[in-house]
């Protein structure tokens, strides 16, 4: 179950994003290929795929035929990499306030595309097409199974309105009283109440929510409508990555409703809600999951945002490179031989040794097991200079190669807040002056969390 913390209401969630697609979209996907191969659609057939992704990338795991998808301008780019490499053939961004029967709709535009494809089909959940309906009906029965017929309250969120509509029916006819829970992000006009926003402002939460009422959703299917803003969201889904329930924003956006659902409704301690978590967060890397750009878009909670801030600065309290009182680095000229090297290396103990060049500037680094495995295979000669086998390092915005590293210029004064995001990526900082004439010492996380305990000021 969900972690109830302060209210009293048994919050259970059936987890979607771990589905093999990453989300509740496997189950349509499978559904509607079973409907393809029924119609006799041929396998060279280009489906023309609507939404934010996540159907498509279900579809390319099961069937062989090409896909082009309509995706909103609001999916992350995070989204468009992992539908590029699951072979899409190609993607069209389609306006986020489109209005159905405008020439900007998915409809239309796939209806357009699909005139200049031979046996072109259009896939779109929110379309009448498809009869989703025993695909829902077999979650709501695994629902009810699982809970042991106990389902007081089903949340989830709602974007086609198929789930909604087919949940709401399949629940409500084995467990009379269920109460179903729609949730849309702030500035959705999904509710029923709702009046149609083309020039909405655009909300950052993927996979729920819409300017307008689906047609797919009946009507009275949701007993309850709760919006929830982008911040609550994002915050919420990193609060369960960090419960160990690595799921995505709409997911977040749904136990954040849930919890406000329990409140408002006062429930008891024997009433059990049922969360759809529904995306994985693996689709959101440089969103959801960065730190920066959490922080640059303001969704972190007070808490987070304290947390945060305490870990990136406060534990280091202004302190910089020059106070890890690193020893002095021995170095290797790119001429010197690679035997020489491992030598010096084995003999001080060190990982890795900078190599210098031409007035000894500092042009890359050779590490002990590297340079011991070149010896020991024969690639490389004991004789051979360093500056052939050493990790070099390119020019700051300068393209890197598969042996060439970015050189990210780190001194006495960088900031303790900074190398700590320094080794986010790296594993060793070559310290230099700022001129990068001389490499002064050598850092590794080691030395950073060596610091912070004889500072009494650790976090994990």
């Amino acid at each position: 179950g969900l972690a109830a913390g302060p209210y009293s209401a048994e919050f259970v969630g059936k987890l979607e994003y771990m589905n093999p697609g990453g989300s509740i979209k496997d189950r349509v996907a499978k559904h509607i290929d079973k409907q393809l191969g029924k119609q006799n659609v041929p396998t060279d057939a280009l489906l023309i795929v609507a939404g934010p992704g996540n159907l498509a990338v279900s579809l390319s795991m099961i069937q062989p035929r090409p896909l082009l998808c309509l995706i909103p301008e609001r999916t992350s780019d995070d989204r468009i990499r992992l539908l590029k490499a699951a072979g899409i053939t190609d993607i069209v961004r389609t306006l986020d306030g489109a209005l159905p029967g405008s020439p900007e709709h998915p409809v239309e535009i796939g209806r357009r595309i699909a005139q200049h494809h031979k046996n072109a089909v259009y896939v779109d959940e929110e379309q009448d097409t498809w009869d989703l309906g025993e695909c829902y009906r077999g979650l709501a029965r695994e629902i009810i199974e699982q809970c042991d017929g106990k389902v007081d309250a089903l949340v989830l969120g709602v974007d086609t309105g198929n789930a909604a509509t087919h949940l709401a029916r399949a629940l409500r006819e084995a467990v009379p009283g269920v109460q179903i829970v729609g949730v849309e992000p702030t500035n959705s006009a999904i509710g029923e109440t709702a009046v149609a926003n083309p020039l909405a402002r655009r909300w950052l939460c993927e996979d729920i929510g819409r300017v307008y009422a689906p047609r797919a959703l009946a009507p009275g299917s949701i007993d309850m409508w709760i919006q929830v803003s982008d911040a609550v969201a994002y915050s919420m889904a990193r609060r369960l990555i960090k419960a160990g329930i690595h799921a995505g924003t709409s997911a977040g956006a749904s136990v954040a409703a849930a919890k406000m659902y329990a409140t408002s409704a006062a429930l008891d301690g024997a009433s059990r809600v049922v969360v759809i978590v529904g995306d994985t967060a693996r689709n959101y890397s440089e969103t959801l999951l960065s730190d920066e750009w959490m922080l640059a878009h303001d969704l972190l909670d007070t808490r987070m945002l304290s947390d945060l801030q305490r870990k990136q600065h406060g534990q280091y309290r202004g302190a910089s490179v020059e106070d890890l009182q690193l020893p002095a680095a021995v170095s290797v000229s790119g001429d010197d031989s690679v035997g020489a090297a491992v030598a010096l290396m084995a003999e001080n103990q060190f990982s890795q040794v900078p190599v210098t060049g031409p007035q000894r500037r500092l042009i890359g680094y050779l590490t002990l097991s590297a340079a011991q495995n070149l010896l020991d295979s024969g690639v490389a000669d004991a004789k051979a200079p360093v500056k052939n086998f050493m990790l070099k390092f390119a020019g700051k915005g300068r393209a890197t190669g598969s042996a060439r590293h970015r050189y990210w210029l780190i001194t006495p004064e960088t900031p303790l807040s900074e190398l700590a995001r320094f080794f986010e990526t790296h594993s060793v900082a070559f310290v230099t002056d700022a001129s990068r004439k001389f490499c002064l010492g050598i850092a590794t996380k080691q030395d950073l969390i060596g610091f912070l305990g004889r500072r009494n000021t650790l976090q994990f």
